[in-house]
């Protein structure tokens, strides 16, 4: 579907629209954090036994650069996951799209009733983050367009070997997917949306960088603008 907006775009929007205003400027891939590697590969192997060694193993093909940090990192994620009973899914990494609301993204585990998407942090102390709960709605659109019936979305905490569910989306999650879908197809056409200001910021790649996009123009630079 061209000109589609990325499910993950749709959700760093929510959060803020000019981070992906930036993003889509510059010049590189996405990088997959090493966290969600982890859990992924974790995620592989969850409904059967987890044997640390050879999940690890795997780890280290995915993540060439892997250290003591990840090699932590995946321990901790597996003996939380040890503790939780987890259901085997009927296909996994599994591409989905609505032309409805122009979207696309992949669901990490589906199941016959349901769908999944794996986190590598820990659960919060109730309910979903609200970042997830977008996700997992954005899905619930895609599936329910597909399958033309409702699939019940889960988060998949496997910091803390959590399972949170999101039976159906809420008036709610229906209206926070809307406003970050129009905030999404506002900059994918190239308009400069203005920050959302928050504790983000201070992990924000392009932080240095806000304040001269939506600083007005001076007179020189507008007679003579950058080529």
């Amino acid at each position: 579907m061209p000109n589609a907006i990325p499910v993950r775009d749709l959700v760093r929007c929510s959060v803020c629209p000019l981070q992906v205003y930036l993003s889509r400027s510059t010049p590189g891939e996405f990088a997959e954090p090493a966290g969600y590697s982890i859990a992924k590969q974790i995620a592989a192997h969850l409904g059967d036994e987890l044997d640390f060694r050879e999940i690890w193993e795997e780890i280290e093909t995915v993540l060439p650069d892997a250290g003591a940090e990840e090699y932590a990192q995946a321990s901790a994620m597996i003996e939380a996951c040890r503790k939780t009973v987890w259901r085997s899914p009927v296909n996994t990494d599994v591409f989905v799209s609505s032309e409805k609301y122009g979207i696309v993204g992949k669901v990490d585990r589906l199941f016959e009733d349901g769908f999944s998407i794996v986190r590598s942090t820990a659960a919060p102390s109730t309910g979903i983050y609200a970042t997830d709960r977008l996700r997992l709605t954005a899905y619930w659109f895609c599936l329910f367009e597909e399958y033309k019936r409702p699939f019940a979305g889960s988060v998949e905490y496997l910091g803390s070997g959590t399972v949170r569910h999101l039976a159906s989306p809420a008036p709610a999650d229906r209206r926070a997917f809307l406003a970050a879908l129009r905030s999404a197809e506002s900059v994918f056409r190239g308009e400069i949306p203005r920050p959302l200001r928050g504790r983000h910021c201070l992990s924000c790649t392009f932080h240095e960088r806000c304040d001269n996009v939506l600083r007005p123009k001076s007179l020189f630079e507008r007679l003579h603008p950058a080529r």
